[in-house]
């Protein structure tokens, strides 16, 4: 496909339950190594599956890049507490260094801002994200502890 189909495929869309299937499908896809970076943790089929089934798409923020076929490239989750959240990510390694991941964070993180959100924790602290956010022109803080990182949204 042109650069503009997969331009056009590539736009992030806020996700909803009916999204469940396609967000368990994305995460199974993923190999112990990106489970462990989306994670924390080289997560069984089993757990993600229970946490897939956890997600609350109605309080949570979701977002996707979705391929010509249906199938998602990409994934944010926001798991939202009052005015923080905590974010992972994920992409595709056949779709990675295309953008995607850039355009995800960029979606998520300005419609939490705009949800009233204030920061954003980053569990492992991933050098991706953290470079992500940090070319978005955000402000981070690293610590020891959870979460590793903490990105300003205001």
């Amino acid at each position: 496909m042109g650069l503009i189909g997969e331009r056009l495929f590539a736009t992030p869309l806020r996700l909803s339950a009916v999204w469940r299937p396609a967000v368990l499908k994305h995460l199974l896809a993923l190999n112990r190594d990106d489970r462990y970076g989306r994670f924390a943790s080289p997560l069984p089929d089993e757990g993600i599956a229970a946490y897939v089934e956890r997600i609350d798409f109605a309080k949570d923020y979701g977002f996707a890049t979705i391929e010509p076929d249906g199938q998602l490239s990409g994934f944010i989750h926001l798991a939202v507490y009052d005015s923080f959240a905590e974010l992972g990510a994920s992409v595709l390694a056949a779709q990675r260094r295309q953008g995607r991941a850039r355009r995800l964070f960029q979606a998520a993180l300005a419609y939490a801002a705009e949800q009233g959100i204030h920061e954003i924790h980053l569990a492992t602290g991933h050098p991706v994200a953290r470079k992500i956010c940090a070319g978005l022109g955000y402000w981070m803080t690293e610590g020891v502890g959870y979460p590793r990182v903490r990105v300003g949204l205001v």
